[in-house]
């Protein structure tokens, strides 16, 4: 005669071990889910090996643990948007002394140009026949230095 799955009861709020062979109600990690795993055995006399009755993943369980919060824990670095971007690279730079734009002219970075299409930018980098610049809705890639 099988056992019947226990109710559904918070990991941090157990206080001793399930028996060997019953049914507990975890969070498995591979399902992304509430789940009944099967107790398969104690290792120590505070943890126990779990199995999910779902896909068969096996996890431990540990008294006292609270659930881990998903993600590695670190913050990402928020990603500027191009206009802060923009107006980041607006005041390092001589907005005085704009160059108009012309893919036969060899750009140096940090001079601001002026394209006819898309405005006022700043060139971020500058290599062989190509430059990165910085308009207020974007970054695009240009020719330069054409013969």
């Amino acid at each position: 005669m099988s056992e019947q799955p226990t109710a559904p009861v918070k990991p941090e709020d157990i206080k001793e071990l399930p028996a060997v062979a019953s049914n507990f109600f975890f969070p498995c990690k591979k399902c992304e889910a509430d789940r009944y795993h099967r107790v398969l055995t104690h290792p120590t006399k505070t943890s126990a090996k779990l199995e999910c009755e779902v896909c068969g993943a096996k996890q431990t369980f540990k008294l006292g643990a609270k659930k881990r919060k998903t993600g590695t824990g670190r913050k990402r670095k928020k990603t500027p948007t191009p206009e802060e971007v923009w107006i980041d690279l607006k005041g390092k730079v001589n907005l005085e002394n704009i160059e108009s734009y012309n893919m036969r002219k060899r750009f140096d970075p940090e001079t601001a140009i002026e394209h006819p299409k898309f405005g006022v930018g700043v060139i971020t980098e500058a290599n062989g026949l190509s430059i990165q610049v910085t308009f207020q809705d974007g970054e695009k890639s240009l020719v330069h230095n054409r013969e």
